[in-house]
């Protein structure tokens, strides 16, 4: 059964983000200070605010305020849904790349 997006936001929690997405986000105008949070080891994420991307725009639907521009992960959601879900639980692109980490 193909996912059917409802635009309710709950698949919005900050991605990881990847050279590619920075330079495409930047091409907006937007300085990496103002979008990109690094964590302790050394990974960058999308800012969040109150635990949603800082790019999600709340409404009656959920809107993305870069969708041309947004990162590779967003591209590819949903690769992989967990019982019906619009939360990313587990994306198979999270997957290869902790497979490729540890070789």
């Amino acid at each position: 059964m193909a996912h059917k997006c409802k635009r309710c936001g709950k698949c919005c929690n900050p991605p990881r983000l990847y050279k590619e997405d920075i330079k495409r986000i930047k091409k907006l105008g937007y300085k990496e200070d103002d979008f990109i949070y690094t964590d302790n080891l050394n990974n960058n994420y999308l800012k969040n605010k109150d635990g949603w991307c800082i790019f999600l725009k709340k409404g009656k639907t959920a809107e993305c305020k870069i969708y041309n521009f947004r990162p590779k992960i967003c591209r590819l959601y949903p690769s992989e849904l967990k019982n019906g879900s619009c939360i990313p639980e587990e994306l198979a692109f999270d997957k290869y790349l902790e497979k490729k980490k540890s070789t």
